[in-house]
């Protein structure tokens, strides 16, 4: 049988070769928010420019006439960089990673802290149904955001709530902030939450609390923790921060 303290290993493990991936999240290059005139973008040959229907169109990409146009999922790989389209609630932007990137050649591991079961919290998980609130971007962006429920529970002694939303594949999420964060750890981290029983009992466990996306690029426009989600005292369990090699 598989121990809590395997487990932890295995998932930090996926973690590390997820983050180091030659198309990993420290690949990302730059983030490109385009208009529908043609423009340059940066160590990408041709012009780009939206399409007008949710879509990316490149036009003099090196062969007379060449036009490719990028939509939803798909991508491009040009020379070693890799082209995708991001969609942030129907704005859309033109990103581009590069597996030469300093950041993802030096990406070493990620620094955690060891697993602990008493980070495994129990939690009465409060569905919210109807219910939005304000989510500001790493970049200012504010839009509302489906609030699935809170999970109410003891940190520190202290009766806290938790907000949880979902993920477009229907999994709970959250983000948050503690007391370990710009010492310790990033300035917020993520936070995946099992599905509740029927009676609404839950159990967090901060231990699978990971760094965001823009941890590893600042290209990235990650959501921040809503103003109940940030706590004061420390949750010294889960990712820490990124580690860069020479």
């Amino acid at each position: 049988m598989v121990g809590f303290e395997d487990e932890w290993r295995a998932w930090h493990e996926s973690r590390e070769r997820y983050a180091g991936a030659e198309y990993g999240p420290a690949a990302l290059e730059s983030t490109n928010w385009l208009i529908t005139e043609p423009a340059a973008v940066e160590g990408v040959p041709g012009l780009w420019a939206l399409t007008g229907d949710g879509g990316i169109r490149g036009s003099d990409l090196g062969t007379a006439g060449s036009v490719v146009t990028l939509r939803g999922s798909e991508s491009l790989r040009l020379g070693r960089r890799e082209l995708r389209v991001f969609d942030r609630r129907g704005t859309v932007a033109l990103r581009v990673f590069n597996p030469r990137r300093p950041e993802r050649e030096r990406f070493s591991a990620i620094d955690a802290y060891p697993p602990r079961e008493g980070w495994r919290i129990a939690a009465v998980f409060e569905p919210t149904p109807g219910e939005s609130i304000p989510v500001t971007s790493i970049d200012g962006h504010v839009h509302d955001s489906d609030l699935a429920g809170r999970l109410h529970f003891t940190l520190d002694g202290v009766a806290v709530t938790l907000a949880a939303t979902r993920t477009p594949q229907g999994a709970l999420t959250a983000v948050f902030a503690d007391g370990t964060n710009g010492t310790e750890t990033y300035r917020f981290r993520f936070l995946p939450i099992e599905e509740p029983a029927a009676d609404g009992s839950a159990v967090i466990d901060f231990n699978r609390a990971y760094l965001p996306p823009c941890a590893f690029s600042d290209q990235y426009v990650c959501p921040q923790p809503p103003a109940g989600n940030r706590f004061s005292a420390p949750i010294r369990a889960g990712e820490r921060a990124v580690v860069l090699g020479r």
